[in-house]
């Protein structure tokens, strides 16, 4: 049975940079397409029957091509023609049939084309001309004896990296799913002690402490995938936003989203997905508690991005709830969900402020910037104050 062909492929960034001139493009396109047709060859297990019949055909062919040019070529060429049948059946028949080939093609050459022609003569420029034929078709076996293993070493050492990364991907998968469970397991916990507490402030703690369980639930869901380096911002706080709207609000306050397209790094889309989450859930909770057609209006607006690489975007929440108190402070507001917000702003290299809108509602506006996929830092212990847990809000 064949095994799989080795290729030799030219990634499209490549053809431009490295192939400018089109004729050598298209040169260099041929030569990947030749060395994938040898690899193939030289991989192809070939029946007894192949073996025979092409092994008898190059001997044949091989011997009265050379029969033929025996008037044309001047002395010195006894195995001419038998070199190329020796390399051809080395490729395409197999290699214990490439040495029957050239074993016999040196005895048909030394009985007939050396001189003097129908004996096996034991001359000094007869055992040269052996010798030389000896030495170039036993190179040529173990040049190709060498092609051949290291091919099938390649494709053994593909095959395992192949199964590594499915099982890699099936124990990543699996070990996603067991901390998803965990985590829903938790907020189930809180939710079976929140209907058993009798404290209003207490039980109002848990289901908040719930919520973000189920936050950090879906997120790890979303994002936690072996090959996942960046996502669209869009699409992902959309989802992230409708799924706290879902749970926080049961269905009673609209959303209004618009934003701008971003790849966002995947270790940028941890904070910035519990930014989204807390400030939809601090307008849910404190600006439209008893609002009759509560809505939100989402924005995320993305700038140029700069020589160092960073991006700016300013990702904003207005709510139609009835604003913030007058002597509202975000340095000194002792909400943990705005606690948890603010932290996880600085691991973004960004900043966020709550005001009053110019028609009412919160405006809750967070600016920040986007390093490459490789340079996000998050927070050391020292950099992260401790948040001090009241169910005192904005």
């Amino acid at each position: 049975m064949p095994k799989p062909r080795i290729r030799f492929p030219i990634k499209d960034e490549e053809r431009v940079t490295q192939f400018p001139n089109q004729t050598v493009f298209d040169n260099a396109r041929h030569f990947s397409r030749l060395m994938n047709a040898l690899s193939a060859a030289l991989l192809t297990r070939r029946s007894l029957r192949h073996e025979i019949f092409f092994s008898l055909g190059a001997i044949v062919v091989a011997t009265l091509l050379r029969q033929a040019l025996d008037g044309v070529l001047p002395p010195g060429f006894p195995f001419l023609t038998f070199f190329p049948a020796v390399m051809l059946t080395l490729v395409f028949s197999s290699i214990r049939s490439g040495i029957v080939v050239a074993v016999v093609c040196g005895f048909i050459s030394w009985f007939w084309f050396i001189a003097p022609s129908g004996q096996f003569s034991l001359s000094g420029g007869a055992l040269l001309a052996i010798g030389f034929y000896v030495l170039i078709t036993t190179t040529d076996i173990l040049f190709i004896t060498a092609a051949v293993w290291a091919l099938e070493e390649l494709t053994k050492s593909r095959e395992r990296a192949s199964n590594l990364a499915h099982a890699r991907a099936l124990m990543f998968s699996e070990l996603q799913h067991r901390i998803s469970n965990n985590l829903q397991t938790v907020a189930a916990l809180l939710r079976l002690q929140s209907a058993q507490t009798k404290d209003e402030e207490a039980r109002r703690a848990m289901n908040a402490s719930q919520s973000r369980i189920r936050s950090i639930s879906r997120l790890q869901r979303r994002l936690h995938s072996p090959d996942l380096q960046t996502l669209d911002a869009a699409d992902y706080l959309r989802e992230v936003l409708q799924d706290t709207l879902e749970v926080a609000s049961e269905g009673k306050v609209a959303m209004n989203f618009t934003a701008d397209h971003l790849e966002l790094p995947n270790e940028a889309a941890i904070p910035l997905g519990l930014i989204a989450g807390e400030l939809m859930m601090n307008a849910i909770e404190h600006g439209l508690a008893n609002a009759d057609s509560a809505r939100v209006d989402v924005s995320l607006q993305v700038g140029a991005t700069d020589e160092a690489g960073m991006t700016p975007a300013v990702l904003e929440l207005r709510d139609s709830g009835p604003g913030l108190p007058p002597d509202f402070e975000l340095d000194s507001a002792d909400s943990l969900g705005l606690t948890i917000s603010r932290q996880f702003a600085m691991v973004l290299n960004g900043d966020l402020d709550l005001s009053n809108g110019p028609n009412g509602g919160v405006v809750a506006r967070l600016r920040f910037a986007v390093a490459p996929a490789d340079s996000v830092r998050f927070l050391d212990d020292a950099d992260t104050p401790a948040p001090e847990p009241c169910a005192k809000s904005a």
